[in-house]
């Protein structure tokens, strides 16, 4: 849930920002923030899931 929240955040940033002009984007660069943003996201969902089977446990 959070991963697609911020996937959508980032997505909905780089429109306005492109919108009014601060980002000049192209296929490289729309790319690299993806693939940096996926793997943020299965890092952050895998190290919650390994928090909760800790704390699952004690």
């Amino acid at each position: 849930m959070f991963t697609i929240l911020g996937a959508g955040a980032t997505f909905i940033g780089m429109a306005i920002c492109e919108k009014r002009g601060w980002l000049d984007l192209d296929y490289e660069k729309v790319e690299t923030i993806i693939k940096i943003g996926m793997g943020a996201g299965i890092t952050g969902s895998l190290l919650y899931f390994i928090l909760k089977l800790s704390g699952m446990f004690l």
